[in-house]
C-alpha cells in the first residue's frame, strides 16, 4: 500500500481535525468512594491532562497525546508520581509511538525499562485505566462516523494485546461502549461526543463517571495522598477440613461502598463471578457431595445465578480464567441454594466453609443475603 493511501486510511479511522478546543474535568466514583479525579485540555493536535487515582495507592499522573494531520495519535506519554508514600519508585514514565499499524512502547519494569513493538491496526488509541479523556476520544470518533455501531482498537499501555472496542448508539444522547473485557458501559454524550457521564452499573467495571467543574486538584490531591483505597477487591482464601477432605476456596472480595448490590451491582438472573477479578476457585482433596451432587476431587470454578426467587450455584470444570469468561459447556452442575436474609448488612463479600458434624456448609454472604449449600464427603 502506498504511503498516501495509508495516510488516507488512518485519517478515516481517526478523529477528524478541526475539533474546537475544549477542556473538562471528570469525577470517578466507586459507590460512595471517590476513585479518581481528572482534568484535561484538548486542541486539534494535542491532548494533555492530569489525574489523581487512589487505588491501590494514590498516584498523580501527567499525560500528553499528540495527533498527526489526519487526527491519528502519533505519540502518548504518561508520567506517574507515587504520592502516597507506599512502596515503589517515586516516578515512572511510559511512552507509546504510533505509526501506521504499529505501536512502539517503552514501559518501566522493575528497576529498568522494556521496549515493546505491537501490531495495533491503523488509528489505534492508547488505553490507561480510569483515564476518561481517552474514552471521550472514542465517543468523538463514534459520533463523527455517524453509524449505529462503531469499532476501533485501543492498546493498554504495557501489554502486547490490543483491545477491540465497540460503541453502539442507543439514542440521541446515549451510547454503550465495550472496552475489551470492560463493560458494557453506558455513556451520556452531546452531539459532538463530549462525554457527560458514564454508568458501569451491572457491568464488569462498576464505576460512575461525572463531568464536573471546579475541582481543586491541589487540595484534593493532597487530601487523597494519605488516604489510598488499597486494592478494591482483595484476594482471599478460605480453608477447612470437611470430614477429612481438605477444601479451599480462592476468591476476591468486593465491598458494598454504599451501593445496592443484588439486582443492581449484581444483576438478577445472570451468571455472576461470585466475587471479583479472576474466577472463584474451589479445590478439594477428596470427592465431595455438594447439595447431593457428586463432585470429584480436583479444582473447579464457582459461579452463581442470583435471583429474587432463588439462587443457583454453578460448579464448572474450567479454571484459571478471568471472572467474565464463563463457559456453560464446562458445567458440572447447577445446584439450588438456600437463601436467607441477614439482620445486619455484610460490607465485604465473604465466603465461608463451616464444618458441621460429618459435613459442612458452604456459605456466601453480602449485603443482607446469605446463600448456602450443604457439603459432605461420600
Amino acid at each position: 500500500m502506498s504511503g498516501r493511501l495509508w495516510s488516507l486510511l488512518i485519517a478515516t479511522l481517526a478523529t477528524p481535525t478541526g475539533l474546537p478546543a475544549q477542556s473538562g474535568q471528570f469525577l470517578v466514583r466507586l459507590g460512595r468512594d471517590t476513585l479518581a479525579i481528572e482534568r484535561y485540555t484538548r486542541t486539534a493536535d494535542r491532548l494533555e491532562g492530569e489525574q489523581v487515582v487512589r487505588s491501590p495507592r494514590t498516584v498523580h499522573r501527567l499525560y500528553t497525546a499528540t495527533f498527526g494531520p489526519g487526527g491519528a495519535v502519533e505519540r502518548f506519554e504518561l508520567v506517574t508520581h507515587n504520592v502516597s508514600g507506599g512502596p515503589g519508585p517515586l516516578e515512572r514514565k511510559a511512552t507509546a509511538t504510533f505509526s501506521g499499524d504499529t505501536a512502539m512502547m517503552t514501559i518501566p519494569r522493575g528497576d529498568s525499562t522494556v521496549t515493546m513493538r505491537v501490531k495495533t491496526g491503523p488509528g489505534a488509541l492508547p488505553y490507561v485505566g480510569q483515564l476518561y479523556s481517552l474514552v471521550e476520544e472514542v465517543a468523538h470518533r463514534a459520533r463523527t462516523a455517524g453509524t449505529d455501531r462503531y469499532t476501533l482498537t485501543m492498546l493498554p499501555l504495557g501489554t502486547d494485546e490490543p483491545w477491540n472496542v465497540e460503541v453502539n448508539r442507543l439514542g440521541a444522547d446515549s451510547l454503550t461502549i465495550q472496552l475489551g473485557p470492560i463493560g458494557p458501559l453506558r455513556m451520556r454524550v452531546d452531539e459532538r461526543g463530549t462525554l457527560l457521564g458514564i454508568s458501569g452499573a451491572g457491568s464488569t467495571m462498576q464505576v460512575t463517571v461525572e463531568r464536573v467543574q471546579g475541582l481543586d486538584f491541589a487540595t484534593l490531591g493532597k487530601s487523597f495522598a494519605p488516604r489510598s483505597l488499597g486494592t478494591l477487591s482483595p484476594a482471599d482464601t478460605v480453608r477447612a477440613s470437611v470430614a477429612g477432605a481438605a477444601v479451599a476456596v480462592r476468591y476476591s472480595r468486593p465491598s458494598m461502598r454504599g451501593r445496592v448490590i443484588f439486582g443492581n451491582v449484581v444483576p438478577w438472573n445472570k451468571v455472576w463471578r461470585t466475587g471479583a477479578n479472576e474466577a472463584t476457585v474451589l479445590e478439594t482433596s477428596a470427592e465431595l457431595s455438594v447439595a447431593g451432587t457428586k463432585v470429584p476431587a480436583g479444582k473447579y470454578s464457582l459461579w452463581t445465578i442470583p435471583g429474587p426467587a432463588g439462587w443457583k450455584l454453578v460448579i464448572n470444570r474450567n479454571t484459571g480464567q478471568w471472572g467474565t469468561d464463563y463457559d456453560a459447556q464446562y458445567d458440572l452442575a447447577r445446584l439450588d441454594m438456600k437463601v436467607e436474609p441477614l439482620r445486619q448488612p455484610v460490607e465485604q463479600f465473604t465466603i465461608a466453609i463451616e464444618p458441621i458434624g460429618k459435613g459442612g456448609v458452604l456459605k456466601l454472604e453480602w449485603e443482607k443475603t446469605r446463600a448456602s449449600v450443604p457439603v459432605s464427603t461420600k
